[in-house]
């Protein structure tokens, strides 16, 4: 497979079918800091093929301001809030937002401030045990398989500029 490939725009078939895994974690410095890895479920039809999922991903990751992890972390802005135990993500190229209910990791995140987003690039199953995401993320990151962003938490979705999807003006 090859990273060469045209980044495909995120359909809301695609955002609703992706596989979102929040945790906190630290550095060695004993530093908190807030992943979410991102990634395409297994192939369940004939188009799934892995170069079509790669595309799709890369959509992902391009619509997230995501960039290689040999290069320097990028700063996507504001592009991820809470409300009511929902974190709401914010894609360009799309009025959808991708969503994840997770109350606690939403309260945690908003007092950090910041978010790694981390897209994978080939599929992983949504069932996958804490060491397979482990393995996963290890091998991805060793072979230039996953995107990462640093994502700002805005204090609400309203204040994200420029985006107006029907998540967001439903809040209003």
């Amino acid at each position: 497979m090859t990273s060469t490939l045209t980044p495909v725009a995120p359909t809301p078939g695609l955002i609703a079918s992706l596989a979102v895994r929040p945790w906190i974690d630290h550095t060695e410095a004993g530093q908190h800091f807030a992943p979410l890895l991102i990634t395409h479920p297994p192939a369940r039809r004939d188009d799934d093929t892995p170069a079509a999922i790669e595309a799709r991903m890369l959509g992902v990751a391009h619509a997230l301001g995501a960039g290689r992890p040999d290069k320097q972390l990028p700063d996507a802005g504001p592009r991820v809030a809470v409300h009511r135990g929902v974190v709401l993500v914010r894609l360009d190229g799309t009025p959808h937002v991708l969503t994840a209910r997770a109350p606690r990791w939403g309260q945690i995140i908003t007092g950090l401030g910041l978010v790694l987003l981390a897209v994978g690039l080939d599929p992983l199953s949504p069932g996958a045990c804490g060491a397979e995401v482990d393995k996963y993320i290890e091998h991805a990151g060793a072979t230039g398989r996953i995107r990462f962003a640093g994502a700002r938490v805005a204090v609400n979705a309203r204040h994200w500029r420029g985006a107006e999807s029907p998540a967001i003006a439903a809040l209003r």
